[in-house]
């Protein structure tokens, strides 16, 4: 199981997931208040698709017998990156168009979190897939 390369890829996409919830993804300055940062547990949508992405890695994981199944399992959670990708960033893109009460709205590291964990999603993806292609050459072979 821990010997397959995309196992790797789907602990750190995992990992990505829950790091979201402790790394800020936008910072709002309204006039005379503090900063206030957003990080994914902020907004209902983002913490269930945040715990979907984990689930996800987590299932993926330990099918590894089920190469099939595991491929799928990745692409949809690259999807639910890509999601989470949008809401986040019109998140901050809202603040941004707001009027008077909002000083400064930007994008802060945390942004990078989805798309690392998209790219984890893919390179696992990709390595189940070579992983299927090997054992059915195999097969052919007997």
């Amino acid at each position: 199981m821990i010997q397959r390369i995309q196992t790797v890829y789907l602990l750190l996409s995992g990992l990505c997931a829950v790091l979201s919830w402790k790394i800020p993804f936008g910072k709002v300055e309204l006039l005379n208040q503090p900063v206030k940062v957003y990080v994914a547990n902020d907004s209902f949508p983002l913490t269930l698709l945040m715990i979907l992405a984990i689930l996800l890695a987590i299932i993926a994981i330990f099918l590894f017998k089920k190469r099939r199944l595991q491929l799928r399992l990745s692409w949809l959670g690259f999807l639910v990156g890509a999601v989470t990708l949008f809401l986040e960033y019109s998140i901050v893109h809202g603040f941004q168009t707001q009027a008077a009460p909002v000083q400064r709205a930007y994008y802060w590291i945390g942004i990078a979190l989805p798309v690392l964990m998209m790219l984890f999603f893919l390179l696992a993806a990709l390595g189940i897939r070579r992983d299927e292609k090997l054992v059915r050459s195999l097969d052919r072979l007997r």
